[in-house]
């Protein structure tokens, strides 16, 4: 029987969650011995894509084929008995076993009385790893390796289920260069023994070393298939753009008589491994936003302003004075605000009512005598809700229970109690609606336009362009850019933050 064509064929794929369309009509080939990479901004369909290859999600409509026969994947099992392992940015280790342990987690040869064959186990873990190219101990701990080390795990345990299709989704994003190259060496010795390898990254720059083939996506569509020689990087930053336009209403830029005198500067700011020699300032008045790739250290950046990390060299200056040792609750004293990516783990507390946790950040203020009043709590509270027309069917309702825009007002929220003159909004409308999006635009024009220095941080650029007066591009931890917002283009964002340099 001849060999298909093609080990993997998606045909027509869609997917759709909640009544987004997160994938429509989507057709994807791939071949055995060939680096297919495939990209797109944020919400172009990757990973689902993906993750309905890799069993995790069967999809709406479409069909699937695995080495030219029709396959219905019901599971990860399925897909892996099958041939197709995926590794995920965040790895599927347990960090207390061996590396060996977790290459054949539960797959252990065992002696005819059931006991583990540890010489065996080990022995058959060198035999896997030496595909590679690697040397790791298969005695040693996953908990105590590297990052790049760890996906080397990953990557043997794909190759010891008898993958013939790897998924490598944002495998770069924690890599510095040197380990980069080195995947890139294991990766030209996947190819070798006819693996079929995906490769999904915001870096374009990696596209160009590692594909054969790229396939672009936007919006849950594809936007076609090129072997990467015919294809160069003005022309995929292009592909992955299109022709879009601003569909929601920005609220009106600040003039520049409405720009005050600096808040926040940072000086040569440096966290290792990510930040490297950051400088930007924020006036007041103003909201800068902050575009960049995911692992440019966008979110960082934020962090260490807030002291969620901390940084090893350089200075955060808050309105003249240098911040040392900064922490969260010192960040708050100085007049700073946070809204993290994160907001259901990091900005919230689930389970707690509206009142609770609009009122977190400042209970201090509002103690006497040591305990916090009731009265003066709620009435703080009631106000700021009103004021952001947060839908709750009272103060006392858990925000669980709540809308993700309406959780994101009650971030806000938060940090109105507190009458910030400095605050940091990552991600600020992620996985809201658009009339949501529309009130948090607003309610961030509407603080700049009190007096707070507002610094975005933003995936759609879009958003970057519509919301900021300023914009700083990030590419591996520096600031690559700067433009004034009336004049930049998405394309020269996507640039910038792809290739780290900008253009003439």
């Amino acid at each position: 029987m001849a060999m298909a064509e093609f080990i993997v064929e998606l045909r027509d794929i869609s997917k759709s969650f909640g009544g987004v369309q997160a994938l429509d009509g989507v057709t994807f080939r791939c071949r055995v011995g060939e680096v297919h990479t495939v990209v797109g901004q944020n919400g172009a369909g990757k990973s689902t894509l993906m993750k309905i290859l890799a069993g995790v999600y069967p999809p709406d409509g479409g069909r699937m084929f695995f080495d030219g026969r029709p396959v219905q994947f019901a599971s990860p099992h399925d897909a892996q008995a099958a041939g197709v392992s995926i590794i995920y940015q965040e790895f599927n280790l347990i960090p207390r076993l061996s590396v060996a342990a977790n290459v054949f987690l539960g797959r252990e040869p065992r002696h005819r009385l059931g006991v583990l064959d540890s010489a065996e186990l080990n022995r058959k873990a060198v035999e896997v790893v030496q595909r590679l190219g690697v040397e790791l101990d298969p005695r040693a701990r996953v908990g105590e390796l590297s990052v790049a080390q760890q996906q080397m795990v990953e990557i043997a345990k794909a190759l010891s289920l008898n993958a013939r299709v790897v998924i490598m989704d944002e495998p770069s994003a924690t890599l510095g260069t040197r380990e980069l190259d080195h995947l890139f060496e294991v990766i030209a010795a996947l190819k070798k023994q006819e693996v079929a390898v995906i490769y999904i990254s915001h870096r374009l720059e990696e596209v160009f070393k590692v594909a054969d083939l790229v396939t672009v996506l936007r919006d849950g569509r594809l936007v076609d298939t090129l072997p990467i020689g015919e294809v160069d990087r003005t022309r995929l930053v292009q592909m992955m753009i299109g022709t879009s336009s601003f569909m929601e209403q920005f609220p009106p830029r600040a003039g520049p008589q409405a720009v005050g005198g600096e808040v926040l500067r940072v000086e040569h700011l440096s966290s290792s491994p990510v930040l490297h020699d950051v400088n930007l300032s924020v006036r007041s008045g103003e909201i800068v936003g902050v575009a960049g790739l995911m692992g440019s250290g966008r979110t960082e950046l934020a962090q260490v302003l807030f002291g969620v990390r901390r940084f090893d060299a350089g200075s955060i200056i808050v309105r003249g004075e240098p911040l040392r040792k900064v922490r969260p609750r010192k960040a708050i004293n100085t007049g700073m605000g946070y809204l993290p990516e994160d907001r259901k783990d990091e900005g919230l507390v689930m389970e707690l009512s509206v009142l609770k946790n609009t009122a977190l950040a400042s209970m201090q203020d509002r103690q006497r005598l040591g305990f916090i009043t009731g009265r003066s709590e709620r009435e703080a509270v009631a106000r700021v809700v009103d004021r952001l027309n947060v839908k709750t069917p009272g103060l006392n309702q858990e925000v669980e229970r709540l809308s993700g825009g309406n959780q994101q007002k009650v971030v806000i929220g938060k940090w109105l109690l507190c009458s910030p003159e400095f605050i940091i909004f990552d991600e600020p409308t992620r996985g809201i609606d658009v009339q949501a999006k529309v009130e948090i635009w607003r309610l961030m024009r509407e603080l700049a336009g009190r007096g707070a220095a507002v610094l975005m941080i933003s995936s759609e650029l879009p958003e970057v362009i519509g919301m900021s007066d300023r914009i700083l591009v990030m590419h591996r931890g520096e600031i690559a850019g700067e433009l004034k917002a009336e004049e930049a283009r998405e394309e020269d964002l996507l640039t910038i933050a792809s290739f780290g340099a900008q253009r003439e």
